[in-house]
């Protein structure tokens, strides 16, 4: 068991399915995917991916300084928007709580740079027969970039930010570790409440990839699909989404003591390598104090590629063997993949579960990839007494991380 009980008080996201914890949530029971063509397909190039795009993102509405904003990749405007709202969900504003025993741990990575700004570039680094000089570039085209031009990229821009506007003096970190990024910032989160080193922690995750240099990353991975099967025989890959999401997390009789709203509470965490999807469940479970029998259901990561599904339902079983059947669902056909932010987009959707009582329907699944000894639901929303729910962030050779939370029982 955690040496501190730690509680989920705030809520916070950005999703295609709209701004707020709430549209989210609410897509996500009643079944409605976000996933569209995503706008800039519209420009004559013959080029219409899928995707779940954040549309009518009015980044003034949450940085109100322009200047701040010319600095500011669009991942990181959603990330300061999600934690804005999770902020503003747990109240934080209007209540009085040292600075300093308030830390923040953001899920990030590589931020894609703006066609316009690296055009202006390239074209400085053209050789005589037109091909790109990368000698060229490295003294004409670096001159010819705006000035601030790294700092809108680096990975750990949206902890500064974030950190700096909403003043949060306590521990600080960013988590580069790929699909599982958001879950793994939230795993450190704990420990550092945990052992006692703050009272109130931010975590979660953005990212932007719903645009050309984003999609060219994956396409030639060859990760991209037109439709989101997560589970399914005939899924071919993932659809693109963006996102962001926060949790508050806080220490439990710091957030009874200021009156605030219990969603759920943190029991364990696990985290393993790329390799270790039963270990990173085994751990979690294992710190909760429980028994896979005594789960209500897994929010799975389902990335939808056919070898990441298949050993994630593999272990699964292999952790479910011995007891009772346990409900999967997966929440990405949805969202999209939102990368660095899909761990956290993920518990938050099974934190508003163990609130409202309800399993969100797995979308898309006709036909399952292998055996198994989960209780599936496919086509609408099962209302169940939870108790406990997994949450994992699996996949594209990120380390793997396990989340166990318990529904708010009053004391």
């Amino acid at each position: 068991m955690l040496k501190r009980r730690i509680a989920i008080t705030g809520l916070g996201a950005l999703t295609g399915a709209g701004e707020g914890a709430l549209p989210l949530w609410q897509s996500a029971v009643e079944g409605r995917s976000a996933i569209g063509t995503l706008s800039f397909s519209a420009n004559g190039n013959g080029w219409h991916p899928a995707g779940a795009e954040i549309r009518d993102f009015i980044p003034e509405k949450f940085v109100t300084q322009r200047k701040a904003l010319k600095v500011m990749a669009r991942d990181i405007q959603l990330a300061v928007a999600a934690a804005s709202l999770a902020i503003d969900d747990a109240k934080l504003r209007t209540v009085s709580v040292p600075r300093e025993r308030m830390g923040l741990i953001v899920g990030s990575g590589v931020l894609n740079h703006e066609l316009d700004e690296l055009a202006y570039s390239i074209q400085s680094s053209v050789s005589d027969k037109g091909l790109l000089d990368l000698k060229k570039f490295g003294t004409d085209g670096i001159s010819a970039l705006f000035p601030l031009w790294l700092l809108k990229y680096l990975p750990n821009m949206p902890a500064c930010h974030i950190s700096i506007l909403f003043d949060l003096q306590g521990p600080n970190n960013t988590m580069t570790t790929g699909a599982s990024s958001a879950l793994q910032a939230i795993g450190e989160a704990v420990r550092i409440i945990e052992r006692g080193a703050a009272d109130l922690m931010l975590a979660g995750g953005a990212e932007s990839k719903t645009n050309p240099l984003g999609l060219s990353q994956y396409q030639v991975m060859g990760v991209l699909s037109d439709s989101y099967k997560p589970f399914d025989k005939d899924a071919k890959g993932f659809v693109i989404g963006e996102g962001a999401g926060f949790i508050v997390l806080e220490e439990w009789e710091h957030a009874k003591k200021r009156g605030a709203k219990i969603y759920a509470e943190v029991t364990g965490f696990g985290a393993s390598s790329s390799k270790g999807r039963f270990e990173a469940m085994d751990s979690a479970l294992a710190e909760s104090g429980i028994l896979a029998k005594e789960l209500s259901y897994i929010q799975s990561s389902g990335v939808g590629i056919p070898e990441e599904d298949r050993l994630e339902l593999e272990a699964i079983e292999a952790l479910t063997k011995t007891g009772p059947a346990v409900a999967l669902t997966n929440s990405k056909p949805v969202t999209g993949f939102t990368g660095f932010a899909a761990g956290v987009l993920d518990v938050i959707v099974s934190t508003l579960a163990l609130e409202h009582q309800i399993i969100p329907p797995m979308l898309n699944l006709k036909n399952l990839r292998g055996a198994s000894g989960a209780q599936w639901i496919l086509d609408r929303s099962g209302k169940k007494e939870i108790r406990y729910v997994l949450t994992n962030a699996f996949g594209l050779g990120s380390p793997c991380a396990s989340l166990v939370t318990k529904r708010f029982e009053g004391k």
